[in-house]
């Protein structure tokens, strides 16, 4: 606990392990160096803002998590069933058909922990759990940690004031300050630790209210609560000072784990359904599943785990994964409209000035005109999207990664595949309707070709998309976007008048341009493929034949193959960086 700016989200983040830049000193675990893949094998971080897909359903968004987070062997009929009880054990189950998007902030706050208590992990780590909560949602969501914490499991969040009432839900309290410790121990230690120390707080006023305003800003608090502390060093308890040392929390440890090992919870399985029995004290009350969160088996020890694999194998979270991105594009029919109509009207005011222009052979600049707008429009289509969307989806998938929900790769081909059914079926509609208008002959290899080149043109400028919004956000992105795309428009459109008399080097520098290998492609398409005299009214059309037009622009020995290749080369430099970006994300 502690004011804005105290530092509370970045010791959270350092301890859970879920920002690693910039920290530095030694983490401990019951005693011991902490393991992070053990460790995050028996945590999970739920952040402060609701990451949810929005186009799920409560029941849908819980059932990918069971799958993903749930071993492979486990049936879907156990699964539902998993799913079921945690939600009616949330108060969520009658909102089970509710979009995600739809939902209050307390419910998208616990479905947020319901999503993670799927495989049931020891310790939950929650920034700021009650931000933006009305005070009665807000008791909601603590009564619910409370009682998720009573059942065995460590709860550790963030909270900036709570309430007096709330306040007593917490069993121990760390208070910071400009990034010092000015109290540690127990919440109802607080008052006579402040008294200790000449701070007396009056009667009837709310302690959590009362230390933070002798916090904020009183730098000469802060350094004598801070130092009577000892920066956290010691703990507070109704005898005064007790050291924090490896001893006591080994102590700690095995108190808890000696009180935990007198509650076993028995489980049988009937009909592909689960009953848990709480046996204390070696007496037997059946209370049924209801009275358990979730009846998966969880590690009282780190040392324990064995096994660090995720649950499921690499294809399974693919197929889910891959399930899950497709279903969220066919709800957004919004943006599949937008899509639809951006690519139809597009195609007409081309089609329309271009119309039945393809066999004018009296200025070949025209045709060239027309191949280098087709590559334009596609790269601007498909590069912005991903740059104003995806850094969104990265932090989802960030915290998503972070708890074990599926592996990096697994996520990278899922993101990769679901987007090509969108892209070849909105390309196509785009190509058959400008092809056709602007008059090309009616050849199924010229038409196949010319659709290739489109089509692979929207890979490759989605990947760079994709590369710079997996490396920065919205803003920045947008502004490195127009950088990088600007200078490839411009060595798309670079020296078609003098082509023959351009150097090796230049010519080199211009095959990065993914604009340029699919202008050039596209030319060689319209021209190339052994297509007939163009038509000419006047008394001399220098550009009626298709081959001096190759000759001119010097790319008469260049086959569209070559273009097609280096298309795919520069596709795979741009998905591999956006590959390293989510990698690099992920590990800071």
């Amino acid at each position: 606990m502690g004011p804005s700016g105290a530092g509370k989200s970045s010791l959270l983040n350092a301890v859970s392990g879920y920002r690693t830049q910039g920290v530095t000193g030694t983490l401990i675990t019951n005693g011991k160096p902490r393991e992070v893949r053990v460790f995050h094998k028996l945590s999970c971080y739920i952040t402060q803002e609701d990451l949810l897909q929005p186009l799920l359903t409560v029941q849908e968004a819980m059932m990918v998590a069971a799958r993903l987070k749930l071993p492979s062997s486990t049936s879907e009929k156990r699964k539902m069933h998993t799913v079921e009880e945690i939600l009616r054990n949330l108060g969520l189950f009658d909102s089970k058909d509710t979009r995600t998007e739809m939902l209050s902030g307390g419910q998208k706050k616990r479905l947020s922990i319901a999503l993670e208590l799927i495989n049931n992990p020891p310790v939950f780590f929650l920034d700021e759990p009650t931000s933006g909560l009305d005070n009665v949602t807000t008791r909601q969501v603590l009564q619910l940690l409370r009682t998720l914490a009573r059942e065995g499991r460590t709860i550790v969040c963030t909270i900036h004031q709570p309430s007096a009432s709330l306040f007593q839900l917490f069993d121990h309290v760390y208070v910071v300050s400009q990034g010092l410790c000015v109290y540690q121990g127990s919440t109802q230690e607080l008052v006579p630790f402040l008294s200790s120390v000449g701070l007396h707080c009056p009667t009837h006023y709310n302690p959590a209210d009362f230390v933070i305003e002798v916090t904020d800003g009183e730098e000469q608090n802060i350094l004598r609560l801070s130092e009577a502390i000892s920066n956290g060093n010691l703990s507070w308890t109704p005898s005064h000072f007790r050291p924090v040392t490896t001893q006591s929390l080994e102590n700690s440890n095995e108190a808890a784990i000696e009180k935990a090992d007198r509650q076993v919870i028995h489980f049988e399985t009937t009909d592909d359904r689960v009953t848990a029995n709480v046996i204390k004290g070696g007496d037997t009350s059946s209370e049924g599943s209801s009275n358990d969160i979730h009846g998966s088996v969880t590690y009282r020890r780190m040392s324990q785990v064995k096994d660090l694999n995720y649950p499921t194998s690499g294809w399974f979270q693919f197929y889910a994964l891959f399930r899950r991105m497709m279903l969220q594009t066919f709800r957004s029919r919004a943006a599949l409209k937008l899509q639809l109509l951006h690519h139809i009207a597009c195609a007409l005011m081309i089609g329309i000035v271009t119309y039945k222009t393809a066999l004018d052979g009296y200025e070949m600049f025209k045709h060239v005109k027309f191949c280098l707008t087709i590559i334009v429009f596609h790269s601007y289509t498909w590069c912005i999207a991903p740059v104003l969307l995806f850094p969104n989806e990265v932090k989802l998938m960030k915290r998503e990664y972070f708890n074990r929900w599926y592996g990096l790769s697994s996520y990278y081909m899922a993101l990769t595949v679901s987007k090509i059914p969108i892209q070849i079926c909105l390309t196509m509609i785009f190509v058959s309707m400008v092809y056709f208008m602007y008059g090309l002959p009616a050849e199924l290899h010229r038409f196949c070709m010319f659709s290739l080149v489109c089509i692979v043109v929207c890979f490759v400028s989605e990947g760079l998309g994709l590369a710079i919004g997996s490396a920065f956000n919205v803003t920045n992105g947008c502004a490195l976007g127009s950088l990088i795309v600007a200078p490839f428009l411009g060595l798309a459109v670079y020296g078609f008048d003098f082509a023959q008399q351009i150097s090796w080097t230049m010519y080199a520098l211009m095959k990065t341009s993914f604009m340029r290998c699919g202008v050039v492609g596209l030319v060689l398409t319209v021209y190339g493929l052994d297509r007939q005299d163009l038509d000419c009214h006047d008394v001399y059309c220098h550009f009626k034949k298709p081959k001096i037009v190759l000759k001119m622009l010097d790319i008469e020995n260049v086959s569209v193959w070559n273009e097609v290749l280096a298309l795919f080369v520069l596709m795979f430099v741009f998905r591999t960086l956006c590959y390293l970006g989510l990698r690099r994300r992920v590990a800071t």
